[in-house]
């Protein structure tokens, strides 16, 4: 499946508390990409997860990284904060493996020190970061690994992307400050941040989750990316985009004008959007 093209500026918008994607769980089960396998696996190799360790998801959506970890053989406990969303992860994998928490991962109790391993695909910059950083440190076992996942990433710029972006500034005034960057771009600005995942974070998903203090809570941050290539056109390509927060929160008008501006453009470019991006891995050991 392909990885999940994000609104170019998304770090521009303000937290959510879940209800949008809840909102739209069905279609968000239908178009959402799952997680490559060799991503899932060097998690399991850094963490030396086995059949029977316990492992924490936030923000499991509808459950296709649930449903990886307990294909493993993992003991999960998995946060969301979508009643539909969560109905969906619930059909999708084995109750007996995963135990399931409604309600936002910063209110949800969960037991300290009791994880190996806390993993959240898509999904951490959504959580406060002046809570989510450290209560992650605080549910880790000392030396458990935090793996943070993300779709969509670092591939090449076209014309049909800058075509997407005007529409965008045509419906939206915020996206007169988003912008595309290059894989060199992108994996220089890692490179200079590896000293605190957070950091790194929040230059990979462009949200402003980023803390000083979280370099002191994990360490040994590690990122690598596995490439995912597809041809997508229109009417795939507004799928996917009908699940996203920069969308959903348009009014009405605008979605549809936006649209219009996205059909117009495929349509000019032979109909075809055709990338390489990468879906990223971020891991680091709670100090």
């Amino acid at each position: 499946m392909r990885a999940r093209r994000r609104a170019p500026g998304a770090g521009a918008l303000t937290a959510t508390d879940g209800t949008e994607f809840d909102a739209v769980a069905e279609a968000y089960d239908r178009v959402r990409p799952g997680y490559p396998a060799q991503l899932v696996d060097a998690t399991c190799a850094r963490a030396s997860l086995g059949p029977g360790s316990r492992v924490l998801e936030v923000g499991c959506g509808t459950g296709k990284l649930t449903a990886a970890l307990a294909e493993r053989g993992l003991v999960v406990d998995t946060v969301d904060p979508g009643e539909r969303l969560l109905a969906r992860a619930r059909a999708r994998v084995d109750a007996g493996t995963v135990t399931f928490h409604l309600g936002r991962f910063e209110d949800v109790s969960l037991p300290e020190g009791a994880y190996e391993a806390v993993f959240s695909g898509t999904a951490f910059h959504w959580i406060d970061p002046d809570v989510g950083w450290s209560k992650t440190a605080r549910l880790l076992r000392p030396g458990g690994v935090l793996a943070l996942l993300q779709t969509g990433l670092g591939g090449p710029v076209t014309e049909l992307d800058h075509a997407i972006l005007a529409a965008w500034r045509e419906v939206l005034p915020a996206a007169a400050g988003w912008s595309y960057r290059d894989p060199f771009t992108l994996w220089d600005g890692v490179e200079r941040r590896l000293g605190n995942v957070s950091e790194v974070w929040a230059w990979l998903t462009k949200h402003d989750v980023g803390r000083t203090e979280v370099a002191g809570m994990f360490a040994g941050v590690e990122v690598m990316g596995v490439p995912v290539v597809a041809a997508q056109r229109a009417d795939d390509y507004l799928a996917l985009l009908r699940t996203t927060s920069s969308y959903l929160r348009l009014p009405a008008s605008a979605r549809r004008r936006l649209e219009s501006r996205i059909r117009a453009a495929f349509a000019r470019a032979g109909g075809v959007l055709r990338r390489a991006e990468l879906t990223t891995l971020v891991t680091a050991r709670r100090a």
